[in-house]
């Protein structure tokens, strides 16, 4: 039961909560600035199974530390859905990350382009009932997740188009899990100088040392986000 909690955990939950939270703009808070987001997140073929689906929901703090950097905390919960009726899957995470701009849009500029960092430690419990096992019984397994990656975007109001790229490597007790690439494309729609709806895509490419096998995987995300 412990070999099947750290599969789902470094296949499915270390996959989620928005893979562009790092890069959805390019542009920073400012100094001294806060802003929120919430959002929603929905990954399909989950651990490589087409039957499985992954929903999220997770929010975001963000500081802007000076005009160029900005610091994020993040929460998430997500369970799997699309399981056998004998077993249930659900987990949360947190994570600390860092964008700094490196180039600001401008005239001499047609976009702004940033780098970013992040941490992400994530605990997931997987459940088994009868006739899986003679009784019932609750495993919990914990891993982490470090990811770099680089990204742009462009005002073009009330749109602000968005791409990423980010690479990510996943542990588990000390031991590299697997290691994951994403590429993402969204935009923010803003309805103030403060608020936005973000919509975004991204293909993540997984390549799996748990028994899982390499595989794709397709995300949808939504979130709102309002600057203070």
């Amino acid at each position: 039961m412990r070999t099947l909690s750290i599969l789902f955990l470094l296949v499915a939950f270390m996959t989620s909560m928005a893979s562009a939270e790092l890069l959805t703009s390019a542009n920073t808070l400012g100094q001294g600035k806060w802003a929120v987001e919430a959002v929603g997140v929905q990954d399909q073929n989950v651990s490589n199974n087409s039957d499985y689906n992954q929903t999220t929901y997770g929010g975001y703090i963000g500081y802007g530390i000076l005009d160029d950097l900005d610091a994020y905390l993040s929460y998430g919960i997500s369970n799997v859905g699309g399981l056998p009726s004998v077993m249930e899957i659900g987990g949360s995470g947190y994570g600390l990350s860092l964008k700094y701009r490196l180039l600001k849009e401008g005239e001499a500029m047609p976009v702004s382009v940033a780098a970013a960092a992040q941490y992400k430690s994530v605990s997931v419990v997987t459940k088994m009932k009868p006739p899986l096992v003679p009784t019932p019984t609750e495993t919990t397994a914990n891993g982490s997740q470090t990811s770099i990656g680089i990204g742009c975007s462009k005002v073009m109001a009330p749109f602000v188009p968005y791409a990423g790229l980010v690479y990510r490597t996943e542990a588990s007790e000390g031991s590299e899990t697997g290691t994951q690439i994403d590429i993402t494309v969204g935009t923010a729609i803003a309805w103030s100088m403060q608020g936005a709806v973000l919509l975004e895509y991204t293909n993540q490419s997984i390549t799996d040392k748990t028994g899982v096998g390499d595989h794709t995987s397709g995300q949808m995300a939504v979130g709102v986000a309002y600057k203070i």
